[in-house]
């Protein structure tokens, strides 16, 4: 069962609809989650926003390793292009009544970042 589900995360499609995830969850308004206070906690919209970016550049780099082990530079590349689709996810906020957040961009950088982190000590590429 296992490798069924790991052959599925290196197709095409995981990665996909998580980036489609993310871009929904980040592009469109989200008042009635304001309205009921569903994030209690202070800064927890930072915790998941980097557990967005850390599940993206993990896929990203499934796909992309084909089972193989990934070079250090293609996983900071990986790692990179998503830091750059956090911030300008960001710059679309602008456009859809929600706040632009520095704060945000630094969460996505540090979720990305992370995740480079964990697949180069879990996997130490060459």
């Amino acid at each position: 069962m296992f490798r069924k589900i790991n052959a599925y995360l290196q197709t095409k499609w995981p990665t996909i609809i998580w980036s489609a995830i993310v871009f929904v969850l980040l592009a469109f308004p989200i008042k009635p989650l304001r309205e009921k206070k569903m994030l209690q906690l202070p800064e927890m919209d930072k915790l998941v926003h980097a557990f967005l970016f850390f599940v993206l550049v993990w896929l990203w780099a499934k796909y992309i390793s084909e089972g193989k082990k990934l070079a250090s530079a293609t996983l900071l590349y990986i790692a990179a292009a998503a830091t750059l689709y956090g911030i300008s996810m960001e710059y679309i906020q602008l456009f859809t009544g929600r706040d632009f957040s520095v704060g945000d961009m630094v969460a996505d950088g540090a979720g990305a970042f992370l995740a480079t982190v964990f697949l180069w000590a879990k996997n130490k590429p060459r």
